[in-house]
């Protein structure tokens, strides 16, 4: 009989059966789950695990993950009610967390194709280590051999250093809020599957209060009363979203401000520290800030070092438009960022582009593509070039604000979304000298559709799919398309950091510049100008 020692945490209860090979598990949320997986490694290896999952919402509808590990000979997923049933067996059996992390999978989605270092998991993890379950696919126990003439792990996560002796390249301690990397202390309190903006729109919301007491804070509102008990649960996080900011005039704990502010919800002592009511740019830049910095500097990608690089694509025939391209592409901040810039046709002189891009902080290549080309092909072209494990794609007239690769890949990280992108909330009309603020697209939303400007998405997904279809207009649209119809997911963030251009003439977009001023929010005269857009210098 195989020796099997079943994790027991709050949320989710386990019964093995069949000598200890098949759990049968019953879980509150996806949440639950993740944090079972993270505690079982080494509990035992499993020929199936039986799964009933009480509270669960696909992130549209119809969509099913994939396990993502061999060895699977029987797979079902069944919806029922507000919750899911998952039922997965393996031949051979495979470890209990690799088992559970399986069906993880199935019910969130999992970004793919980051080039990122593999994770490996021991045993005796806490519970902390949950918010990196959804990438489990490697544990090591106590007595295995396997592949001893390898480096055996990238990165070995443990629960006490210094781990089990196998050769590795990093160590990662997982503890509560404090992580060590080799020794290097991290404070690491969000989790990015849980303390998120997903939901949180670019207008509305309440301003709540809050009181903190030795156990708890307390946050209320008009319908809204959340108890967050030493953090913040993933039902908190539902249950704030349509709180806009928090006022609250006592101390909060480090881990719960973070949290909160992951969520979208920046936090002031007194209610005079909050924009005025119609400032729409001034709550969106706050909450944006909040979030984008809580999510990069307390989440555990601050530990693991794990930011994929990033090409940028960029394909231009309007050597008048040159100068702003090169200006927007120089002012981007991302640790590992390279231009790909697409030539096409004769109008613009490659060679004098290549001279100018040699002034951008970024490494820079230069393609040069026939004039009969699409420009779905010449953004082949330049993916193809491209040397980054994530490809976005830039136009030569919009304007972006410094942070708008980092606001796309902290989307792609909590959203796993196969396609992330902006929301068309800031347009600049060069008929009338204006910029209108049109949040009608909702932000922080699964979609059909982002700005065709900010399309984000891993080379390998765009390889899976075909990559960019050869087409002369709506680029954006067809690969939108593919994705969604091969099962992706398409995210669409917040707008912050992006405005989109409409000239007077010759734009390729077949609507009118009379429909960007219909269910506006607000208008600004000339380019608006804010720090979070670049624009402030101008």
């Amino acid at each position: 009989m195989l020796h099997v020692t079943v994790p027991q945490i709050p949320g989710a209860k386990v019964r093995a059966r069949r000598g200890g090979g098949n759990w049968t598990i019953t879980a509150r949320g996806v949440h639950a789950l993740q944090r079972l997986a993270a505690v079982s490694v080494g509990a035992g290896r499993l020929a199936e695990v039986d799964v009933q999952v009480e509270s669960w919402r696909p992130p549209t509808p119809g969509w099913l993950g994939h396990p993502r590990v061999p060895g699977i000979v029987e797979l079902q997923i069944m919806p029922e009610g507000r919750g899911v049933h998952v039922r997965i067996a393996f031949a051979p059996e495979v470890d209990a967390a690799v088992a559970l992390a399986a069906v993880v999978r199935c019910l969130r989605p999992v970004a793919t194709g980051d080039r990122l270092p593999e994770l490996t998991f021991t045993a005796g993890l806490p519970e902390e280590a949950a918010s990196l379950t959804p990438q489990l696919r490697d544990v090591h126990v106590a007595g295995e051999k396997r592949d001893r003439h390898l480096r055996r792990s990238d990165t070995l996560l443990v629960g006490a250093a210094p781990g089990p002796e196998v050769e590795r390249a990093v160590t990662v301690t997982v503890a509560r809020d404090c992580w060590l990397r080799d020794d290097v202390a991290f404070d690491v309190c969000v989790d990015p599957t849980i303390h998120r903006p997903v939901g949180r729109r670019s207008t509305g919301g309440v301003v709540a209060r809050g009181v903190q007491s030795s156990a708890a804070l307390t946050i209320t509102a008009e319908n809204i009363s959340v108890v967050v008990e030493g953090s913040v649960s993933a039902a908190n996080a539902r249950a704030l979203r349509g709180v806009r900011a928090l006022v609250i005039d006592q101390d909060l704990p480090d881990r719960v401000r973070r949290q909160l502010n992951a969520c979208g919800i920046p936090v002031a002592s007194t209610a005079d520290a909050l924009p005025a009511e119609d400032d729409h740019l001034g709550w969106q830049a706050w909450s944006v800030l909040e979030r984008r910095h809580a999510i990069r500097q307390y989440g555990p990608s601050v530990a693991l070092v794990a930011w994929p690089s990033v090409s940028i694509i960029l394909a231009t025939h309007r050597p008048d438009h040159l100068d702003h391209a090169l200006r927007q592409l120089s002012g981007l901040r991302y640790p590992d960022l390279e231009v790909v810039i697409g030539v096409h046709g004769p109008s613009v002189d490659a060679a004098r582009i290549w001279e100018m891009a040699q002034d951008i902080p970024h490494r820079a290549t230069v393609v040069a593509v026939d004039a009969g080309a699409t420009l779905g092909e010449v953004l082949q072209a330049c993916s193809d070039r491209a040397e980054g494990a994530l490809i976005t794609k830039m136009d030569d007239d919009d304007f972006y604000g410094p942070e708008h690769i980092w606001d796309l890949v902290v989307a792609r990280l909590y959203s796993g979304a196969e396609i992330v992108g902006k929301a068309l909330d800031w347009i600049y009309l060069e008929s009338g000298d204006a910029t209108v603020f049109r949040p009608v697209y909702p932000a922080e939303k699964y979609s059909d559709f982002v700005a065709g400007g900010t399309i984000l998405i891993s080379r390998a997904d765009l390889m899976a799919v075909g990559g960019w279809r050869p087409v002369p207009k709506s680029v954006d649209r067809a690969l939108l398309d593919r994705v969604l119809a091969d099962g992706g997911l398409v995210y669409r963030t917040h707008g912050l950091g992006y405005v989109y251009v409409r000239h007077s003439a010759g734009h390729t977009a077949t609507v009118s510049d009379e429909h960007f001023l219909t269910r506006i929010e607000g208008r600004y005269d000339g380019l608006v100008v804010h720090e979070a857009f670049g624009t402030e210098a101008r």
